[in-house]
């Protein structure tokens, strides 16, 4: 079984999204955070990684959340990694609250490349468990989506000169709160006391984003039900090729109360003809 390692890191008050909450993108950060340190344990430095002309390259990723946290929250981050035939890195992590809740799970790839080559860290075992199997299909032909286009910043990439995971995650909250502004209206979140959570999803990148493109993002519901809705968002490129797919889970919870709710009418209306 593969050592698992252990790295503490604090929430912060710029850490929270719109709904006061530790946003998802820093619980990916922390994971990323604690992966580099992983991999400084093996050999391969953020610094020899650079000299050496090595890239980390992220790959998809498959995340739960479990517990909300706020800012000032001790979080400890456990991971393992074991190598996959092919030289690609599986990380499984948990993150754990101040009081040893889960408050988040992360199953995600990724992969030392040099010179277009996956480097293959012996070190690290091979893989011995069934890694997570997606279930993103491709966007039915004939669906009702909503595009948006988007611009991806310079100022996004990280020090290898692309977009980390993290980033790719924003392009997908950006189109998820474009699709809601469009398409429901964010005023009914008050008018109707009912928001969302984001409980997890997949995010598969089929070819890394390039910083500095223009993107379009399709948007639209894969299934709906009493309490939740299963969202989908594709990222294609200016000739159609597609990018980036991703897939989460929505909960449907009172804003005053914090607790689940149904999803109220007028939501189910406005979004029925983007429905699968």
């Amino acid at each position: 079984m593969s050592q698992i390692f252990r790295k503490t890191l604090t929430t912060h008050h710029f850490d929270l999204d719109w709904n006061r909450h530790v946003t998802s993108r820093t619980y990916e950060r922390f994971g990323y955070d604690a992966r580099c340190e992983i991999l400084k344990e093996f050999g391969y430095s953020i610094e020899r990684m650079l000299d050496e002309n090595y890239t980390y390259q992220p790959g998809s990723t498959y995340v739960r959340f479990l517990d909300q946290q706020f800012a000032g929250a001790e979080m400890t981050v456990e991971s393992q990694v074991f190598r996959m035939q092919s030289g690609l890195l599986l990380w499984k992590q948990s993150i754990l609250g101040p009081g040893g809740k889960k408050a988040c799970e992360l199953e995600t790839t990724s992969s030392l490349v040099q010179d277009g080559k996956i480097i293959t860290i012996s070190s690290i075992p091979e893989i011995n468990i069934t890694p997570y199997k997606f279930t993103i299909h491709p966007k039915p032909s004939k669906q009702n989506t909503v595009e948006h286009d988007y611009y991806i910043p310079y100022s996004d990439m990280n020090c290898f000169w692309m977009l980390p995971s993290d980033s790719i995650w924003k392009i997908f909250e950006e189109g998820r709160f474009l699709f809601f502004k469009e398409i429901v209206d964010l005023n009914l979140i008050k008018e109707t006391d009912a928001t969302t959570f984001f409980m997890g999803g997949e995010i598969i990148i089929h070819k890394k984003p390039e910083p500095g493109s223009h993107v379009k993002i399709l948007s639209w519901i894969e299934s709906f039900e009493k309490i939740r809705f299963y969202f989908r968002q594709d990222v294609i490129d200016s000739n159609g090729n597609l990018l980036a797919s991703m897939k989460d889970e929505q909960l449907f919870v009172s804003l005053s109360k914090a607790r689940p709710r149904r999803a109220p009418e007028a939501f189910f209306e406005k979004i029925e003809r983007f429905i699968e």
